[in-house]
């Protein structure tokens, strides 16, 4: 009987089979454990479980069918090759045709099944998902997000218990061997990104910008896997029991079609290949020292200026650039100097003045970074051109959540030596800070912003429709962004704010009043409490970008994470009674959390969240009422507290210590939230009270925020505050 026939035969046998379409059945209705019990995407919040729209409603529901679909699949799989020799009938089999080629066949069948599952996987799911994630649904990548999740770890389950029955030929033990390589991966290997091929390590999935490179880790890891498993299964063709011989004596007889274990060692050694050339991650020592930065600096060389034609390629993810350094060299002799760029990248080209001098890359991966030593001729004024460019690597401390860098047609993020090789040795000339320019191309539908005080220029288009940009910054390094923004200007406190956030946002911001409600925290917190420390010159830049769960500022510029903004996080009734407050909450967090850091101090209860939210009733009290406030904030906090205290676990915390883990998480979550967001806010207004009113209460803030910060030890502490209202812990005891 031939392949295709023994295939179709199988075929049909098996989607005649009504625990086939049980299992099938199952598996459809697996994603839904992910909306309520298996949350794989990390959450970005200490207090609840919170996480992107994309995150919640797509990547852990793609997970949680992944997980229960390969354990499905791997159960259908050791039944059906165990049916055969439970009943006998491989006798009779192997009469008709090849036991090779009817195992073949079997698998493929199940193949098949795992990939009608997907697809009714993706029917089903398609309307909810979309529905739930609203206006920052992407069908692209949602097909893509199951299918480089969900289908490759049924295809894993399926080979692995293929491969393992074949072998040992217990069914009991079968079942126990894939019920612990799923825990491998679930609980031994959650640290290793490549090892974890059920659950692939998912620190957050955007609803804004760029998965370009979040989804090729993921495929990178599938192929791992799939070489590795190709490689085992074609490894359990030679244990297929021939003419009654045992195992061994099988083995030797099937070891005459010299194609298993060629195609065998072959898989498994493109998978070891693929685990030691993985792209990602560079190969830093993970002890962290100041090794690196114990420089010896070549004081006769010195820099005035640098341009850098960048060239990232949206679609392969890679950067490409020749940097131009205009350098000086004092010395009139041979010097050798260094360089420090992202270890992801390779030197095409060094040359000086025009001509070609010798360089040497350390590759000597530390922090992410490595260093480029180049000799320079003895020439006084030297034009240093470095063409270089490759696929930018993470450090490897981020091997969970692969970082924030990204080169796509969504998103763009490059710093320091991610975009341009850093002069590492060397210095720049003169007091003053050097030009630092760049010259570069993009989609007409993404405009780049820089972190920082400088600006881009649109210089041009170029016939293929993108648009050219002319990047004016200064000093040694530049940090790019490029997305599809939408830029507003405003004015407030004295100074001018430009605003960039994404256009996915547009709708809503222009709903919560986004200008009014940044003029109107702008002005508050700054008379209240002080201005911000990373003003410059009267201009500030506030940058949504492609993170999650907080944000930096320095150099006349603030960075705020995504979900700041996105409708499910204004939607929090704990920041504010409308997402036009809760957008000022996020807001204020500029002076809260970013203006001043804030440490636990031993109280479980202080964090940037409680003087945000005071800080956000009180504008509102002054905007809107005292009534108003007292009904959407004071009261609102003082229920949830008296729920909180009225709970039974918070009473009897010695039963929360025997529940499962999940239950105790989830539940200590909750309460962690409430104290936070409502019984801190609560406190402090004790606090407002006990030191004399709002005036001295504004007193005191306006100090702690001004205070001078000890670079060693920045935190604003609990104890700080009650130092200065002059109060102690049991003061602000609730009754």
């Amino acid at each position: 009987m031939k392949f295709l026939s023994q295939l179709r035969v199988e075929t049909g046998r098996l989607f005649c089979c009504v625990r086939t379409w049980l299992v099938i059945l199952l598996v459809i209705a697996s994603p839904a454990t992910g909306l309520w019990i298996y949350r794989a995407v990390t959450s970005i919040s200490n207090s609840s479980y919170t996480t992107s729209l994309n995150g919640t409603y797509l990547g852990n529901t793609a997970l949680a069918g992944a997980l229960l679909g390969a354990l499905l699949f791997g159960f259908l799989t050791v039944l059906e090759l165990d049916r055969v020799h439970r009943t006998h009938t491989n006798i009779l089999t192997e009469a008709i045709v090849s036991p090779l080629s009817f195992y073949f066949s079997q698998i493929m069948a199940l193949l098949l099944a795992a990939a009608v599952s997907q697809i009714a996987v993706l029917a089903v799911w398609f309307p909810y998902t979309s529905a739930r994630i609203g206006s920052v649904f992407h069908p692209g990548l949602y097909l893509e997000f199951y299918l480089c999740t969900m289908l490759p770890a049924m295809v894993f389950a399926i080979l692995f218990t293929a491969s393992v029955y074949q072998i040992i030929r217990r069914m009991d033990l079968t079942l126990i061997l894939l019920a612990a390589f799923l825990l491998l991966s679930i609980k031994v290997w959650t640290e290793n990104w490549l090892l974890r091929w059920v659950n692939p390590s998912i620190g957050y999935l955007s609803d804004d910008f760029g998965h370009m490179r979040l989804l090729r880790s993921i495929i990178w890891n599938r192929l791992f896997w799939l070489f590795i498993l190709l490689g085992f299964w074609c490894l359990s063709f030679l244990f297929i029991r021939r003419y009654g011989r045992g195992i061994l004596r099988s083995a030797a007889w099937n070891a005459r079609k010299l194609y298993l274990p060629f195609a065998a060692a072959l898989f498994i050694a493109a998978g070891i290949r693929a685990y030691i050339a993985q792209p990602f991650l560079d190969h830093s020592k993970l002890e962290i020292t100041d090794d690196l930065y114990n420089i010896n600096y070549n004081e006769a060389v010195t820099f005035s200026s640098i341009h850098v034609d960048a060239r990232p390629n949206l679609k392969t993810g890679c950067q490409w650039g020749t940097a131009s350094y205009q350098l000086q060299n004092t010395a009139g002799q041979s010097q050798m100097i260094s360089f420090r760029i992202n270890p992801g990248y390779k030197i095409s080209s060094v040359s000086a003045n025009g001509t070609s001098v010798k360089y040497h890359d350390l590759n000597n991966d530390d922090q992410n970074g490595k260093i480029i030593e180049v000799n320079l001729p003895p020439a006084k004024e030297i034009t240093l051109k470095i063409k270089y460019g490759g696929f930018p690597q993470e450090w490897n401390i981020l091997d969970l959540s692969q970082g924030e860098l990204e080169i796509s047609k969504d998103y763009i993020y490059l710093a320091n030596q991610d975009f341009a090789p850093v002069p590492w040795d060397f210095f720049w000339s003169g007091d003053d800070l050097p030009q630092f320019t760049s010259a570069l191309s993009l989609p007409k539908e993404m405009i780049p912003v820089l972190f920082g005080d400088g600006t881009v220029e649109q210089v041009g288009t170029n016939p293929n429709g993108t648009v050219r940009w002319l990047i004016h910054d200064a000093g040694s390094t530049l940090i790019l962004y490029a997305g599809d923004y939408i830029f507003e200007a405003i004015q407030a406190a004295g100074i001018n704010i430009d605003f960039y956030y994404s256009l996915k946002h547009q709708r809503v911001m222009e709903e919560c009043g986004v200008k009014d409600i940044i003029s109107r925290v702008f002005e508050y917190c700054t008379s209240h409490y002080g201005p911000l420390s990373f003003y410059q010159s009267s201009n500030m830049r506030l940058l949504e970008i492609g993170i999650a769960g907080g944000g930096y500022a320095g150099k006349g510029a603030s960075v705020m994470s995504e979900d700041s903004f996105n409708e499910q996080g204004l939607k929090d009734s704990k920041k504010g009674a409308s997402g036009s407050e809760v957008l000022a909450h996020e807001i204020v967090h500029q002076w809260w959390g970013l203006g001043n850091m804030f440490d636990n101090g031993g109280s479980n209860l202080w964090s940037s969240e409680g003087l945000t939210v005071y800080t956000t009733y009180r504008m509102v009290k002054e905007q809107y009422g005292e009534a108003y406030a007292m009904e959407h904030y004071v009261r609102e906090w003082q229920k949830k507290v008296d729920d909180y205290y009225d709970n039974y676990y918070v009473r009897h915390p010695e039963y929360l210590k025997v529940l499962p883990e999940k239950f105790r998480t989830s539940i200590s979550n909750s309460q962690s939230s409430t104290r936070l967001y409502c019984e801190m806010p609560l406190k402090l207004l004790k606090a407002e009270q006990l030191v004399g009113g709002e005036k001295k209460m504004d007193i005191i803030l306006k100090k702690l925020f001004t205070r001078k910060i000890d670079n060693n030890n920045p935190y604003l502490t609990y104890q700080d505050f009650l130092d200065a209202c002059k109060l102690t812990e049991e003061d602000l005891n609730l009754e």
